[in-house]
């Protein structure tokens, strides 16, 4: 059985440091950007969140793209 995916939405996530708790320990935060193209390389999608990172007063993280589709049977 052959099953297929049927890309659906794509999300960028920027991860920052939003400082520290008050045992000292680093806080982090996602900064999500939603609508991105399902068919966008994922070079370009890096290029962007870097552009978007260096906007950031705080430090970044990480950086991922989050994909969502439907399986359905081929």
């Amino acid at each position: 059985m052959a099953v297929n995916k049927l890309p659906q939405t794509s999300k960028m996530v920027i991860t920052i440091e939003n400082g520290v708790n008050a045992n000292g320990k680093p806080v982090q935060r996602q900064r999500s950007y939603k609508n991105v193209k399902v068919s966008a390389a994922d070079a370009d999608v890096y290029a962007v969140a870097q552009a978007i990172a260096n906007l950031q007063t705080h430090a970044v993280v990480g950086i991922s793209r989050q994909d969502e589709g439907n399986l359905v049977n081929a």
